[in-house]
């Protein structure tokens, strides 16, 4: 039966942009946890969705790229209290610790 397959990650945020970079609340235990998963082999890093829940006013047009690494989690959609923004060009996501 093989490991169990997450299909759906919600994520915390304290700003998002709509490219999908994140930055997250600090410590980096959100992206560590993914990295585990995805070395245990229960995310897929192609299919598994990943989604930002934020405040509207946590959303931004854009975010200084110098300020993520290739162990940040990026989103695929973003949802607030008043829209969901699906991302069109979706990020590379990290492949492991």
């Amino acid at each position: 039966s093989g490991s169990p397959k997450v299909d759906l990650i919600v994520i915390g945020a304290v700003a998002v942009a709509e490219d999908g970079r994140r930055i997250g609340k600090g410590e980096g235990f959100a992206d560590l946890e993914y990295a585990m998963m995805v070395s245990a082999g229960f995310i897929d890093v192609e299919r598994t969705l990943v989604v930002g829940t934020v405040h509207d006013c946590q959303v931004f047009s854009s975010l200084p790229e110098g300020l993520f690494g290739p162990h940040d989690v990026p989103v695929d959609v973003i949802l607030t209290p008043t829209r969901v923004v699906r991302i069109q060009e979706r990020l590379p996501k990290p492949q492991g610790i």
